[in-house]
C-alpha cells in the first residue's frame, strides 16, 4: 500500500518523531512528504473546512475521526476515577467539524479555547466508550468498560457496607436507649400491669440490646414460641418510650 501511494503521487516520505519531556511524557510523530503534494491535498480535500468526501458515508466519518484522534487526541488513564478524552487543534473550524460529526453519533463534546490551542473533550465514561467503539478501538473499549464495571461494583459494595455500618450503629444506639428506659420503668406499677408479651420483649431487649427488629422477631419465637411481627416489636418499643415519658413528667 505504501509503495502504491509513492508511485501514484511520485513522492518521497519520511517519518520522524520528537520526545516531549514534560509532566506527561509523550512522542510527536511527523510525516514529511516531498513531491506532488498539491495533488494529494486536492484528492483528500484537505484545504476545505468541510470536505464533502467525509460527509457522504458513515465509514468515511469514522475514518476521519480515527485520523483526528491519532493526530491530536489523548485519553486519560482508565485506572483513574474520572475519564477524559480530548482532541487538540489550533484550527477552530476543524474542531467544530469534529464536534458536528460526533454529534451525529450522539456524542456530546465540549469545546474549550486555550491560549495556544483549542480542544474538544468528552467527560462521560459511556461516551468515551462509544467514541472508542466508533473508531474501532474495540480492545480499548472493552478494557475501559471492564474498569467501569469493576469500579461500579466496588463503589456499590462500599455504599452497602457503609449503609450496614450506619444501620448497625443506629440499631446499637436505639437498643442502648431502650435498655436505659426499660431499667427505669420495670419497677413501676404501670409496667407490672402490661401484657406478658410486652414484658417478655423487655426481658429479651435487656439481654440483647444489639439486635435489630428482625433479630428480635426471631429470638422472640425461639425463646417463647410466640409468633410476632416487626410491627408488633416496634409497637412495644414505642410503648416503652411512652411509659418512660409518663413516669418522668
Amino acid at each position: 500500500m505504501n509503495h502504491f501511494f509513492d508511485q501514484l503521487y511520485d513522492v518521497n516520505r519520511m517519518i520522524s518523531f520528537t520526545e516531549i519531556q514534560k509532566i506527561n511524557q509523550r512522542r510527536i510523530y511527523k510525516l514529511s512528504i516531498q513531491g506532488n503534494f498539491d495533488q494529494i491535498t486536492a484528492d483528500l480535500q484537505l484545504n476545505t473546512a468541510q470536505p464533502d468526501m467525509i460527509l457522504n458515508s458513515d465509514a468515511n466519518k469514522r475514518a476521519y475521526l480515527v485520523g483526528a484522534f491519532l493526530s491530536g487526541g489523548s485519553i486519560s488513564s482508565i485506572d483513574k476515577s474520572q475519564y477524559h478524552l480530548e482532541i487538540r487543534s489550533n484550527k477552530i473550524p476543524y474542531l467544530r467539524l469534529l464536534q458536528k460529526l460526533l454529534g451525529e453519533f450522539n456524542i456530546t463534546v465540549t469545546m474549550l479555547n486555550r491560549k495556544r490551542t483549542s480542544v474538544i473533550y468528552i467527560k462521560k465514561a459511556s461516551e468515551v466508550s462509544d467514541f472508542l467503539k466508533i473508531i474501532g478501538a474495540n480492545e480499548g473499549m472493552l478494557e475501559l468498560e471492564d474498569k467501569i464495571i469493576a469500579r461500579d461494583y466496588i463503589n456499590s459494595r462500599l455504599r452497602l457496607n457503609n449503609l450496614d455500618m450506619a444501620n448497625l450503629k443506629k440499631t446499637s444506639s436505639a437498643g442502648s436507649e431502650q435498655v436505659k428506659m426499660i431499667k427505669a420503668i420495670r419497677g413501676s406499677r404501670i409496667f407490672q400491669t402490661q401484657p406478658d408479651k410486652f414484658r417478655f420483649y423487655c426481658t429479651l431487649r435487656l439481654q440483647h440490646p444489639e439486635l435489630p427488629l428482625s433479630g428480635m422477631v426471631g429470638i422472640f419465637k425461639q425463646k417463647y414460641q410466640i409468633k410476632i411481627t416487626r410491627t408488633g416489636i416496634n409497637h412495644y418499643a414505642l410503648k416503652i418510650r411512652e411509659i418512660y415519658k409518663s413516669l418522668n413528667n
